[in-house]
């Protein structure tokens, strides 16, 4: 184990993953900044944070390329990182990003539900500022425009509010607005992402100077179908690599390995108790026998005694295969007699009588037996007892 550990040191570590993958991103190579993030989430290490971030940086790629579902699935993989390394604003963060998914995806009421469990957890301002732009995206989707003003008025100016304002007034037909928080995200951002959104908003309002004007200066901020990363064949690339790898078996957490944990303990008493029962119900069967054959009026015709095969064959399926047992061990035919009668519990006196002898003889005979069986007198019927019931 100590090995184990040292080489698990010495490796690369989930930290130095991220860092390459961080650094490909922003030297704009997709690829090998997706194949590190993946790399960072399969070190076996508790590395938590450093796996989370990962996820969430592959699962804000695939948003960039517009695949909202895969996104969604990252997020809430770095969600379940986040909660083992117990990073309660980290988490609020994942969760919010997995409610702005559900918000692309016009699924309003999960988006809300999601952002309510954001609230739950944390209180930090910036947080609560992202859950806003969050709540105000589900309306957007959800063509709830007054909605969105509502969340706008509560929140601090960004570009991304600014932008879902534009949307918002763009669709109630309020040309001026539109076009004036559309100025707001031109003016703040040269991101191909909004300034390709500040175009598709463009086209729904009418071909007015001001218009012309916000147009002419996004044109100037960036080559906008050129850096769009989506149209990129290697961001392509890089998400199908991100959809492949969460095909791979997701761990599993604490509470599942607890209740599989649990499971295996109830089985394995099943097993003990079911174990236990066999083994009673073959003593009980054995005493059962031995009762039976005590009580017989002709001992002597009930197990063919005279016929030692049949004798053997008798007493084999009546005590447990005891002759066969005996046998191995090298008794001879008087002896495994003797030994029979004994385990069937008879006194001297009826001993004597099967064997056609005096009953002072009868001692000897099983003083014999037990010395051959490495035993004292006392503890013969016992032994032959345990003998009876060995598998």
């Amino acid at each position: 184990m100590l090995v184990v550990g040292l080489m698990a040191c010495s490796g690369p570590k989930a930290e130095d993953y991220y860092r390459q993958g961080r650094q490909y991103r922003e030297t704009g190579e997709p690829v090998k900044a997706m194949n590190a993030f993946i790399a960072a989430t399969r070190v076996h290490s508790r590395e938590y944070p450093f796996k989370a971030r990962s996820f969430s940086n592959m699962a804000t790629m695939c948003r960039i390329g517009e695949r909202h579902e895969l996104a969604y699935s990252l997020y809430e993989q770095s969600l379940y990182q986040f909660e083992l390394a117990q990073d309660s604003i980290a988490q609020a963060y994942a969760l919010n990003n997995m409610a702005w998914e559900q918000a692309v995806l016009a699924r309003k009421q999960e988006a809300m539900q999601l952002v309510d469990d954001v609230l739950s957890i944390c209180s930090d301002t910036a947080v609560q500022n992202k859950v806003l732009e969050s709540q105000a995206a589900a309306c957007v989707y959800a063509e709830e425009y007054d909605s969105v003003l509502y969340y706008a008025q509560q929140s601090s100016s960004s570009v991304y509010m600014n932008m879902l304002q534009a949307q918002a007034y763009t669709f109630m037909g309020n040309n001026d607005s539109a076009l004036f928080y559309a100025k707001q995200v031109v003016t703040q951002t040269s991101n191909p992402r909004y300034l390709d959104d500040v175009y598709y908003i463009l086209t729904f309002c009418d071909s007015t100077a001001q218009a012309d004007e916000v147009r002419a200066l996004a044109a100037t901020r960036t080559d906008i179908q050129r850096d769009l990363e989506r149209n990129n064949p290697e961001w392509i690339e890089a998400m199908l690599l991100a959809e492949n790898a969460l095909k791979v078996p997701k761990p599993t957490s604490p509470k599942t390995l607890v209740i599989i944990v649990v499971m295996l303990l109830v089985l394995l008493a099943v097993i003990c108790f079911i174990i236990h029962r066999l083994h009673k119900r073959r003593t009980d069967s054995l005493e059962q026998q031995c009762r039976t054959l005590r009580r017989c009026t002709d001992l002597r015709k009930e197990l063919n005694w005279t016929n030692y095969q049949q004798f053997s064959l008798i007493c084999n399926q009546r005590l447990s295969g005891i002759v066969d047992k005996l046998e191995r061990r090298g008794l001879s035919e008087r002896e495994i007699r003797i030994c029979v009668l004994v385990l069937i519990g008879l006194s001297y006196a009826q001993m004597a009588e099967v064997l056609i002898r005096a009953e002072n003889g009868i001692g000897k005979d099983k003083y014999l037996v037990a010395k051959h069986l490495g035993v004292s007198v006392k503890d013969l019927q016992e032994t032959l007892r345990s003998i009876a019931r060995e598998k």
